[in-house]
This record gives structure tokens, sequence and C-alpha cells, in this order.
């Protein structure tokens, strides 16, 4: 990208869910692959690793769950050496619908010992407890899938194109309203196989597959989250960016939405802290404009730097 004088300028661009590598289900704009080609987004052929693609969450490319080994699958392999290999460098913060056990490591040890991963062995489970590297950028903390497909770990105020920006991902999935089934409470795969069997077609995930619940931060993150942006704003001024993957409370209300979550509430406060701050959200799967300098993205990828 050049700016008017003709220089080199470093870009960032936003989108919402993207939901996995490739186009499924009812969602025909999901799939990075499909959102991020050179025919969806042109824009790139004048990117450089110094530019940025910022997704808002449910990135879902690191998804599969493998009871023997902690590794991509060949699809997933194939998927992110792709985005790898994008002229821009792919940043996101994790959503609801994020396979956390393998991003940023199990901690569920009633999990790991359980018939689930009876066939791991010692090595591969101290992998799994681990996730993806962990690793300092541009002022705060990332997941580095690879050298140029990042996490934005929660609650870090980062560097990016000189902006600053305040990244926590993060939100309550809805579609679990009959519940979630947990594989360490049944004595087998047997059992647990039947009960799933016996609840298809409800509204359901399953614990360590299909959901987690790191999908919720934690007071430890959420106690760092303020201190960071405070401190940052005490000495730097307030932040540019916020990227997060649902909203603060106001927005929420404003969308009429009537339930408000513990989440909800903790981004009203970051809101509070930093109220002339442009923020970018995703999870509702639409795209608009909140509040004046607010925005909810889905499909749409927006330059806003």
């Amino acid at each position: 990208m050049y700016d008017d004088k003709g220089g080199v300028s470093v870009s960032i661009y936003v989108t919402g869910d993207t939901h996995g590598s490739e186009k499924h289900g009812i969602h025909s704009v999901d799939g990075f692959m499909h959102r991020l080609n050179t025919d969806s987004f042109p824009e790139q052929k004048e990117m450089t690793k110094d530019d940025f693609v910022v997704i808002c969450g449910d990135f879902g490319g690191v998804w599969n769950t493998n009871p023997i080994v902690f590794a991509e699958s060949p699809q997933e392999k194939y998927a992110l050496d792709w985005l790898e290999n994008k002229p821009f460098t792919t940043l996101f913060v994790p959503g609801n619908h994020e396979n956390y056990d393998r991003l940023t490591g199990c901690k569920n040890e009633k999990l790991l010992n359980s018939w689930v991963y009876e066939r791991m062995n010692k090595t591969e489970k101290e992998k799994l407890k681990t996730g993806y590297p962990q690793a300092e950028w541009h002022g705060g903390k990332v997941r580095v899938i690879r050298p140029s497909v990042l996490m934005l770990e929660r609650g870090y105020v980062f560097d990016i194109a000189g902006k600053a920006c305040f990244a926590f991902g993060g939100a309550k999935s809805h579609d679990i309203s009959d519940g979630i089934l947990r594989p360490y409470e049944y004595l087998s795969d047997k059992k647990f196989s039947e009960e799933h069997k016996r609840k298809s077609g409800m509204m359901i995930r399953v614990e360590g597959v299909s959901w987690w619940k790191e999908e919720m931060p934690s007071e430890e993150e959420k106690e760092r989250g303020l201190a960071n942006l405070k401190k940052y704003q005490n000495e730097h001024g307030e932040v540019n960016f916020i990227f997060t993957h649902d909203a603060p409370a106001s927005d929420k209300i404003y969308l009429g939405y009537q339930e408000m979550d513990d989440l909800n509430i903790y981004l009203q406060r970051v809101y509070d802290e930093a109220p002339h701050a442009v923020w970018f959200f995703g999870h509702m799967h639409d795209n608009k404009r909140i509040m004046g300098n607010h925005y909810m993205l889905y499909e749409q990828i927006v330059r806003i730097a």
C-alpha cells in the first residue's frame, strides 16, 4: 500500500468470524480460504507481511481433537500453510467456537486422565497441556500458529501498524441450550456414544471436542486486561482500536438483547475506560455500525488504517 505522498503505508484490515478454513453449512460466507482469497480480497495484491488482517473471533482454523497426538489434521495443516503463504500477517482474537485445548493448552486433568486420551503417550500429553507456542509480540503475548498467523492473547495492548490496539477475545456460546456432554463423566467411549446418540438432534456440545469453558475469560484475564489498558492509557494516551469477539453491554442493549453475561458487563468497563477508541467485534453474524465508533462485522472486510 502507498500513502498520498507515494511512500509505503502499513495497513490494517478487519473482518468477522470465519468459522474455519472452508465454507460449510448455511454460512456460505464462512471460511478464511474463501474470504481471504485473491478474488474476494484483491487488496492483498499490494500488501506485505507488514500489513495485517484481524479476525474478530471464531477463527476456527484450529479445531479438530486428536486423541492420540497433538497435531494438526492434514486439512488444517494445508489451510494454515495456505494462510501463512498469503502476503499479509493474520491476527485473530479467540471466539467461543475455538479449540482452546489446542490453542492455549488443556488444563482439564479429568479429561486428560479419562478414556478420551488413554492412547496418548506422556510426551504428546505434555504438548497438549502447553498448546501452541506463546511469544512476546508488539507489546503483548500471542500464540504462534504460524510465523505470520497469530492469536492475540486476552488483555494486552498491541502496537499494530503504529496503532495501539487492545485485544480481548471470548464469548459465551448460545447453541448449548440442551447442555454440555462431558466425556470424562462416562466410563467408556461406548457409554458416552450411547448418550450422545440419545441426544441426537438436541442443541448440545461436547467438552473437549466442540466446546471449551475457556471461551469465557478467567478473572485473572479480566483483571490483567483492565490493568494493562489503564497503564497504557496513563502513560501513552487512549488506545486507537479495540478488537473483541463479543460486545460491551451497551452495544448489546442497542441491538435489542435483553440478557447480559459477565463478559458483556466486563467489556462495558473496558468501554468506560476507553470511550473514544474505535471498537470492532464479531459474534452476531451481521455487519452494522453501532453508536458512532463501534462496528459489528461478519463477512465484510474493512480497512481501518
